[in-house]
């Protein structure tokens, strides 16, 4: 049957809220948009010259016992396995108590010949003079994940076949968040982490992408942390996320979190700009939700530190506010 009347095709309408416009940024207050919130980010494994991969559990605890990894090489190993995928700069800072700069660098450069760690190569498509180049990414390589996974079984150590080049988007989050982690703990503050914690005694609930234990100056509280991302549908992910959180809390009067300890819970949203998250509170009144929300903002974090990069929902505005216990710390 041929339709002659445009009137009589079956349309339906989608609610504002759910449409998603790729080609919308969020600007910084300096007119750019932070390179691991960047749409057109790209990125691939990149391998080194002379490589020679261990590919078995045989070869990895081969090279183990001839002492072929060393202390420092394992400790790296572990943090970046905790910390799933982050940049060069971040491992430097979360190791900065126990190895130079430098010296994180060279083991890196070592571990990538034999396949521990992998280097991703990250960049910005129709970047054609790439004078912007991020501390590239690292993840847990083949022989990394097997090393890790015989030593410490019960660690949720990603995979390093979960990799592919469509997994970019999800390196760039993870280094993102991994930005906010290690700030709290360069603050001295933190006192535990999760990936991906079970949420409401149920799998079926949407987990968030961090939960951390916060030591204040009144005691504990947990971040329930989610991270919005330019290139996703991100109202309509957290509206869903929000819809089903809420009915938790009208459940128990707190999130039950599991493995976590029962702690007062802020969800705090951990936005790129300051513009990204006046549109986020614009679309669903934050302070209409019966749990504390706040929101992180990435580029404050980033000029001013992690203590003044809070803001909370107060009416139709974000109003600023300062949290001094999260004053980073010098070692």
């Amino acid at each position: 049957m041929t339709i002659t009347n445009l009137n009589d095709v079956p349309v339906q309408e989608v609610p504002a809220e759910e449409v998603f416009d790729e080609n919308l940024y969020y600007l910084s207050r300096e007119g750019d948009i932070p390179f691991w919130d960047h749409p057109l980010m790209y990125g691939y494994p990149k391998l080194p010259k002379h490589y020679y991969p261990y590919t078995t559990k045989a070869e990895v605890l081969q090279a183990y016992k001839r002492s072929k990894i060393k202390e420092q090489d394992f400790m790296i190993l572990k943090v970046l396995g905790d910390a799933i995928a982050a940049n060069e700069d971040q491992l430097r800072r979360y190791l900065s108590s126990q190895m130079s700069r430098s010296e994180v660098s060279k083991r890196l450069d070592l571990l990538r010949r034999n396949g521990f760690v992998d280097r991703w190569h990250c960049r910005l498509e129709k970047d054609e003079t790439e004078e912007f180049r991020p501390p590239a990414p690292f993840t847990l390589g083949v022989a990394g994940f097997k090393l890790m996974k015989h030593f410490y079984s019960a660690c949720p150590f990603m995979n390093p076949d979960s990799w592919d080049k469509t997994n970019a988007k999800a390196i760039q989050r993870y280094v993102a968040m991994n930005e906010l982690r290690c700030a709290l703990v360069e603050s001295k503050t933190i006192k535990g982490w999760q990936w991906n914690a079970v949420i409401g005694n149920h799998r079926r609930f949407r987990t968030p992408m961090g939960v951390a234990n916060i030591e204040t100056p009144k005691g504990q509280i947990n971040f329930v942390i989610e991270r919005p991302q330019m290139s996703q549908n991100f109202i309509g992910y957290l509206k869903e996320t929000l819809k089903q959180w809420t009915s938790i809390f009208d459940n128990y009067g707190t999130f039950p979190i599991q493995k976590a300890p029962e702690n007062s819970p802020v969800v705090v949203i951990y936005a790129s700009t300051v513009s990204l998250a006046e549109h986020i509170h614009n679309s669903l009144m934050l302070d209409q939700y019966p749990f504390q929300v706040w929101l992180c903002i990435e580029e404050y974090m980033e000029k001013d530190g992690l203590e003044k990069a809070f803001m909370t929902p107060k009416g139709e505005t974000l109003q600023r506010i300062k949290l001094p216990f999260l004053k980073k710390i010098s070692d």
